[in-house]
């Protein structure tokens, strides 16, 4: 007897809903950490050091949430695959 595809499509999709979630979580630190930099800019008189280190924690938020939507468009075309053949 063959095993269903069934638990491998189960899998993929759980592994999407892990994904979104974390797509979500990682989009939240961007803008945050976007909102957060808008404050530093606009205050006054401007912390150069602060506005600078906060431009990194925007540039590594962004990455993070760039990978994490990467992973989410991979499963989702795991979920395709398998669910949907």
């Amino acid at each position: 007897m063959s095993s269903s595809p069934l638990p491998i499509c189960e899998h993929a999709k759980a592994g999407l809903a892990k994904a979104k979630l974390e797509t979500a979580r990682r989009l939240k630190e961007l803008n945050d950490a976007e909102h957060k930099l808008h404050e530093l800019e606009a205050a006054q008189p401007p912390d150069e050091a602060a506005i600078e280190a906060q431009k990194a924690k925007v540039d590594q938020a962004r990455d993070n949430w760039l990978e994490a939507r990467k992973k989410q468009k991979d499963w989702q075309e795991a979920v395709d695959e398998l669910c949907n053949p």
